[in-house]
């Protein structure tokens, strides 16, 4: 996370109000205008009345057949604010204004720059534009604010035993280590990723496995408007390791077999509103391409020259064009996940934008041992909801730098992409949920779920207990006490061995037919008094029959009989 926060006294007016209704979205653009106009580039906002003819496309002419697929299985339609705006529309303003620079579908709205204001009446006149107002942007300067994103490394050369390296505890504090175990670690579900770029990362041995296996699905740097994000921006790399970093013994991320969008929102030589719009045109393309998931470790408050700057009172949860694109985010079935902000020790002390979002899912620092983190931003928001939800490891967390080195650092940007990268495999895990039964499963999965704060949100969570509570199936066995049983059996590809050991250690599992002849055998490590999900990776190996299952342990043996049909 970043920002130098100051407790401001003053309103900001750049910001969209949105009144959704069945069919659109009532945008009024609210501007602070200052007496000398020599302090602001001419950046316009220009909404349209309609979308005309593009409200009789299919959907399958501007989302992608995965961002459909999503909006089908969550029961989501298909609405106004989804489809693109009309082209012509922006091609009678941009032959009129010297360039446009975003293009804002869910808002029926594009920005542009205009340097003679004569023109705007020209625009204005235009029967299908609603709104022409200006965007107060501050002139190139001498940055006002402390340097962005900045991230303190310390390296060493201790290391976990584990194939985590550094990354175990920030992974095992959650249970997700189980999950992975079971074979969950995000096949599948896409996340998108904003950030101010992401340094050497297609150059990087952690993420070779990404790259070999064409995971990253789309890249777009937003703020100088080309494709290349692999040049600039420290950050992005830092914040990526903890998700999709993939180098078992050294380091490995908390859903290393993800896809990914990268795309770079931030732009490091200033601090402004525009950066809110590249945000929010970012979220429309990972949309569009399929995103099940954002991971933001940004957040704004303030910008260069306190112009403009926001109270406390703007972070009610809904006022800032970010936080609006958020929770649209969440209405096309998105779990959006953001860092709650490192403002916890200071004056401002609160969440930012769009940390404050209704629908976002914002996420605190705890520190290796599982306290509160004093940088960590605290809600609640200006509306009184609980923030943030809850949080991870991001005191004393383990992350990869741009040359690939292990090193520690702190802040809410890396706690809120482990959550991402762990609600990815649990949303592998669990396919048939939408983005808000994972988000609900997390949240009552964490350890103050019956008594949470504005510190801790609901505390930290437990993604294997999330998983069980949203398989029937292991639920059942939970509260039964079950102490083995393989499920499903028949035997699928899914199938895996459920158990319960009284003592930690290794058990030996055998696989054999009738006459007693072994086929496969494989050997895992079990916790005590803990449930144990095991995966049985040879099931798709089998003729259709019937199998016997031995489960070896230092001081028992016992057989199940398991099932191979053909269907």
């Amino acid at each position: 996370m970043r920002k130098k926060v100051t407790n401001c006294a003053l309103r900001v007016a750049s910001a969209l109000t949105v009144l959704p209704t069945a069919c659109y979205l009532l945008l009024t653009f609210l501007l602070l205008n200052f007496k000398s106009h020599s302090q602001v580039t001419s950046i316009y906002w220009v909404q349209f009345n309609s979308k005309s003819a593009n409200l009789f496309l299919p959907s399958s002419a501007f989302l992608s057949q995965k961002s459909i697929e999503r909006r089908t299985k969550q029961q989501i339609p298909v609405i106004e604010n989804d489809y693109p705006v009309f082209q012509p529309y922006i091609q009678s303003v941009a032959g009129i204004a010297d360039s446009v620079i975003h293009t804002l579908k869910w808002f029926n709205a594009i920005t542009i720059k205009v340097a003679d204001t004569n023109k705007l009446s020209s625009i204005r006149a235009l029967a299908y534009v609603k709104t022409v107002q200006r965007i107060d942007v501050p002139v190139s300067s001498a940055k006002q604010q402390e340097e962005k994103l900045k991230v303190d490394l310390q390296y060493t050369s201790a290391a976990s035993n584990t194939d985590y390296g550094n990354a175990e505890n920030q992974t095992s504090m959650l249970r997700l280590n189980k999950l992975h175990d079971a074979g969950y670690k995000g096949k599948g579900i896409c996340i998108a990723v904003f950030d101010n770029g992401f340094t050497n990362v297609n150059q990087l041995p952690a993420y070779k496995k990404v790259f070999d296996e064409n995971r990253v699905l789309y890249t777009y740097d937003f703020a100088n408007r080309n494709q290349n994000v692999y040049s600039s921006g420290m950050h992005g790399t830092y914040v990526l390791s903890t998700i999709a970093a993939n180098e078992p013994g050294k380091f490995v991320g908390t859903a290393p077999d993800a896809d990914f969008l990268l795309f770079a929102t931030e732009d490091d030589n200033s601090e402004t509103i525009m950066e809110e719009l590249h945000w929010a045109e970012a979220a429309e393309k990972a949309d569009s391409i399929g995103a099940d998931i954002f991971s933001t470790s940004l957040g704004y408050v303030t910008y260069d020259n306190n112009f403009p700057y926001r109270s406390y009172g703007d972070m009610a949860g809904n006022f800032t064009i970010i936080t609006q694109a958020a929770n649209i985010a969440n209405s096309k079935g998105i779990l959006v996940i953001n860092s709650a902000g490192n403002e916890g020790a200071k004056a401002w002390k609160y969440i930012s934008a769009p940390a404050d979002g209704t629908d976002v899912f914002t996420v605190g620092s705890v520190d290796d041992k599982k306290v509160i983190s004093n940088f960590s931003s605290r809600g609640p928001n200006a509306s009184g909801q609980l923030k943030p939800e809850v949080c991870a490891q991001g005191g004393g967390v383990a992350v990869l730098d741009a040359g690939g080195f292990a090193a520690f650092s702190a802040g809410t940007s890396f706690s809120c992409p482990i959550i991402a990268g762990s609600a990815a495999c649990l949303m592998q895990a669990a396919p048939s949920k939408s983005a808000n039964e994972i988000k609900n499963a997390i949240i009552k999965s964490a350890h103050l779920f019956s008594t949470p704060n504005n510190d801790y949100g609901y505390g930290i969570p437990n993604f294997f207990s999330a998983y069980i509570a949203l398989n029937e199936k292991l639920d059942s066995l939970v509260a039964g006490n079950t102490t083995l049983q393989v499920f499903p059996n028949p035997l699928q590809a899914s199938s895996q061995l459920f158990m319960r050991n009284a003592k930690e250690g290794e058990v030996k599992i055998e696989l054999a037919d009738l006459s007693g002849k072994v086929i496969h055998k494989l050997t895992v490590a079990t916790l005590a008094n803990e449930l144990n999900l095991i995966p049985l990776p040879f099931t798709d190996l089998l003729s259709a029959g019937e199998y016997l299952l031995r489960i070896i342990t230092p001081s028992e043996k016992k057989t199940l009989r398991v099932i191979k049909t053909d269907e």
